[in-house]
């Protein structure tokens, strides 16, 4: 039998219907509808039932607030920044991130031979006119917005296709290294985290009744560990096998050292 074909998702429809009104046609998850339930009903006092576009506008609003936040810093209440520019940092402060952003509209700002400037207003970056490597500062005057593409173009131009090219490939397995020992190092506080678990949980099982007939915690503790070698046996064999340990154990300090 042939086996079951993930259905074909239609992609988003944006089809003008008058001046300034469009149409949106789009194909949404469960879990998105019910975030646009719910949505809908928190806003239920201030937009009516079923204007759903009144919605989405006021998400969008959300959204775009918070990335314009994360993006450039912006801000109602902008500060100057205190800290100033140091020559090989890569830092920007926020206010230069703010008035850089505002004053290219957005845009990047790279002007062909023809004198037409960049349309690109998506992977924007904040590219240093003078490079870091060669003591470029961080300020208004000497920052721009250069689309990924005509970034890397004016990196490839300061130093050499063949170097930038080593450079990203050097980047690409810093970040391979770097993901993988965060995953290995991830593994391992999730197996300790486990291991742990595991023996707080046999402990608990067998420590508690052994407590109340009276052994001491050093004895109880070594008895606990005899019971590593039956995981999956039930409680009442556990406390068993301990109790032997225990009883053998007293015994064989009661007789005293050997002669």
């Amino acid at each position: 039998a042939p086996g079951q074909v993930e259905p074909v998702v239609p992609r988003a429809k944006v089809a003008p219907l008058s001046p300034q009104r469009f149409a949106l046609q789009l194909t949404i998850g469960q879990d998105t509808y019910d975030k646009l339930q719910y949505a809908q009903a928190l806003l239920s006092h201030q937009i009516s039932a079923g204007e759903m576009a009144a919605v989405l506008d006021r998400a969008l609003d959300a959204l775009i607030h918070q990335l314009e936040k994360r993006k450039f810093a912006a801000t109602s209440r902008p500060h100057p920044s205190l800290r100033r520019s140091t020559v090989g940092k890569r830092h920007i402060p926020a206010d230069v991130k703010r008035t850089v952003w505002e004053r290219d509209g957005g845009q990047c700002t790279f002007v062909g031979a023809a004198g037409q400037r960049c349309p690109a207003r998506t992977l924007l970056e904040f590219d240093h006119m003078d490079p870091v490597a060669r003591g470029g500062q961080a300020t208004v005057e000497k920052m721009r917005l250069r689309c990924r593409g005509h970034n890397q173009y004016g990196a490839e131009c300061t130093f050499g296709a063949g170097f930038m090219s080593d450079q990203r490939q050097l980047a690409r397995r810093t970040a391979a290294e770097r993901r993988a020992q965060v995953a290995a190092q991830q593994s391992r506080e999730a197996g300790a985290r486990a291991k742990a678990a595991a023996e707080q949980a046999k402990e608990r099982d067998v420590v508690p009744w052994l407590r109340r007939l009276g052994f001491r915690p050093d004895e109880v503790r070594h008895a606990a560990a005899r019971c590593d070698t039956i995981p999956d046996a039930p409680l009442e064999e556990r406390v068993r096998v301990a109790l032997s340990y225990l009883h053998r154990s007293r015994a064989v300090r009661s007789l005293g050292p050997a002669p």
